[in-house]
């Protein structure tokens, strides 16, 4: 028998029952595990059970993540759960992560017996947290409302969901503004469809109720909402209009909308919206040849610049797209710098040869407190089998004038198994937010064969230490003369100090200045004349103690 102090409902891995009742050795003894390495990143399963093992035969897919801004430890997921693959009831589901997203805590679904969809979670300056969601009718076929669901306790428990649009609503989006200005905590919602042309509501307290939507010039469709530092609102999506061309059903232009009096709780919201170039069509997926059959690239990406440092307000927009010519898809990028009135011309971000027809799809952008831009998105080009992804990332610094080489972060998966019933697709999109030391990744995979919903936190690390470079440079474990972020010993520059030439002053620089002290220099730049006064004396060694990059100059 089991031991008395078991609770009733609680779910066990087969193997430990099996030992429990002495059932002897069982294969499921070798479970899949949930975390899944890849050189310096780790893909953690959210979707698990009290063990943090796969649970077998379920299905999850288009996950979104937030984090507490005031502990970005503090995680809280939401995404759309299947009982099995053979189920078509989609039910709104969540977890939350104390500890950086190691583990997860899986609770469940919000209502069970309600279906649920287009999810996506967001949160407010004090750290409350929000669950927008489609929610569905008692039949499961059609969208009865919009609701959001919000969390003061970091998406340990939910209080009772609040209308905010009826019926007939899809693709939901959030927005929450955390500017700091009289507009902080306004919450934005938008959508695609309904039954009339009004596309966007909004709360001014707290969440408790929702404004009556209003019309958004031209209806952007599969974008997101990102709000400026005084408050502005802006959505980046893509007409409804296009046509069937070959395997994919092309839309005329992307879009982008802003508003400037949306955040004045007095005023009816107005908007304008403008066609913006991303270098490409947008598209969506109708046939089995692609990674995404029968289903959309993902959503139009748009971040705002939220720091007080020189890139403050700056706009930037990143999605997939169908580029001119014979390649199958890029993510481009483009920015304005004078709050969408103009934009640059678009970057193609993924840096494979456009002749292998690779397949760069469900893009992911987020903008970090210190201006970092964080591009995550799925990529064929490994494997140039359209069912075959990998996760790649690419990071800028410079307000996405220049990017790091493309990087994987994740091992293959195949994006054609597994699906929900009546769902062939891994979902319509997935989800990154950024915090000053890397990016907070919510993705679709199917590891286990089978999809499943997994954490991934990627970083800059441009000296291979498995380790962000915004920690190593605060942590003094590198130096940042030119204050750009990057360490020093990634750049082709000189530091002062730096003896030995490994672009750190340490304890070894030390050493040789000490060992060449009151003898001639070996030129005029040589590095031991710390101070440049043409002799290597002790005073070039008090100065070098205060250029080190190391916590008491150690190795």
């Amino acid at each position: 028998m089991l031991p008395n102090n078991f609770k009733k409902n609680t779910v066990f891995p087969v193997c430990i029952v099996s030992l429990l009742l002495n059932l002897g050795p069982n294969l499921a003894c070798a479970a899949t595990p949930a975390q899944l390495k890849y050189g310096a990143y780790a893909s953690v399963q959210m979707n698990v059970d009290a063990y943090g093992q796969n649970i077998v035969g379920d299905a999850a897919h288009e996950p979104t993540i937030a984090y507490d801004p005031h502990n970005p430890s503090k995680l809280v997921a939401g995404w759309k759960q299947f009982a099995s693959v053979l189920s078509g009831n989609r039910q709104g589901a969540w977890a939350y992560s104390n500890n950086s997203g190691k583990d997860w805590h899986f609770e469940g679904v919000l209502t069970p017996g309600q279906q649920r969809t287009n999810i996506m979670v967001d949160v407010d300056s004090n750290g409350n947290f929000y669950y927008q969601n489609l929610h569905y009718g008692p039949s499961g076929d059609y969208a009865q409302d919009v609701q959001v669901f919000k969390s003061i306790n970091g998406g340990v428990s939910w209080l009772d969901p609040v209308y905010a649009h009826g019926e007939g609503a899809d693709k939901g989006r959030i927005g929450i503004d955390r500017s700091g200005t009289a507009s902080n905590g306004n919450i934005y919602v938008h959508w695609r469809e309904g039954l009339d042309d009004r596309h966007f509501t909004r709360s001014t307290d707290g969440g408790l109720s929702y404004d009556d939507p209003v019309a958004i010039p031209d209806k952007p469709a599969f974008g997101t909402i990102a709000v400026g530092p005084e408050g502005q609102v802006y959505i980046g999506g893509r007409t409804e209009l296009g046509s069937l061309v070959g395997a994919k059903l092309v839309f005329n232009t992307y879009l982008f909308s802003t508003s400037l009096n949306a955040r004045n709780p007095l005023a009816i919201p107005v908007f304008t919206t403008q066609e913006i170039n991303l270098g490409g069509s947008p598209v969506m997926f109708q046939f089995q040849n692609n990674p995404n059959q029968y289903g959309p690239i993902g959503d139009v990406q748009v971040g705002v610049d939220q720091s007080t440092g020189p890139m403050r307000g700056n706009i930037y927009v990143f999605a997939s797209v169908d580029p001119v010519g014979v390649d199958n898809q890029d993510v481009n990028f483009i920015r304005s710098t004078d709050g969408g009135q103009t934009w640059s011309a678009p970057i193609r971000i993924n840096t494979d040869a456009s002749d292998r027809n690779a397949y760069q799809w469900f893009a992911m952008q987020g903008v970090a407190p210190n201006s970092r831009i964080d591009a995550v998105w799925y990529d064929t080009r490994d494997s140039l089998q359209p069912a075959i992804s990998q996760l790649y990332y690419a990071y800028s610094w410079d307000g996405g004038l220049t990017w790091s080489q493309n990087q994987s972060v994740t091992t293959a998966f195949n994006t054609h198994i597994a699906y929900p019933l009546g769902a062939q697709k891994l979902g319509d999109y997935s989800h990154l937010v950024s915090d000053k030391n890397g990016a907070h990744v919510a993705y679709t995979a199917t590891f286990n064969g089978e999809q499943d919903v997994y954490y991934l936190n990627v970083f800059p690390d441009c000296n291979n230490n498995n380790k962000s470079d915004v920690l190593d440079i605060s942590q003094r474990q590198s130096g940042d003369i030119n204050r750009n972020h990057i360490p020093d010993f990634c750049e082709a520059i000189k530091v002062p100090g730096d003896v030995d030439n490994d672009r750190d002053v340490d304890l070894s620089d030390i050493n040789l200045v000490i060992l060449a002290r009151n003898k001639p220099l070996t030129g005029l730049n040589d590095p031991k004349d710390v101070d440049k006064n043409g002799v290597i004396n002790a005073q070039d060694v008090r100065k070098q103690t205060l250029l080190c990059t190391r916590p008491r100059c150690n190795r």
